[in-house]
């Protein structure tokens, strides 16, 4: 709440499970935060005015979702 908004445009909990075992990836909490961006990315791109920092917020988290989702698919074999 102290910071800027545009602290909020970096996953830093994703960015941080970049780091760690790909077996500890939970592709279902995956699956669900990347369709949650993607439903806020399309809102923000909807919405009149368009919310800009909303849509890099969920770009930025929507990537790092669908980078972590294929370190655990890589892991799966």
């Amino acid at each position: 709440m102290g910071h800027p908004p545009s602290v909020d445009c970096v996953d830093h909990n994703g960015l941080v499970d970049a780091q760690k075992p790909p077996e500890l990836i939970s592709a279902n909490m995956t699956g669900v935060m990347c369709v949650y961006s993607a439903l806020f990315m399309r809102f923000a791109w909807m919405v009149q005015p368009r919310n800009y920092l909303l849509l890099a917020s969920h770009t930025t988290n929507e990537t790092v979702q669908l980078y972590q989702f294929s370190r655990w698919a890589k892991a799966q074999g």
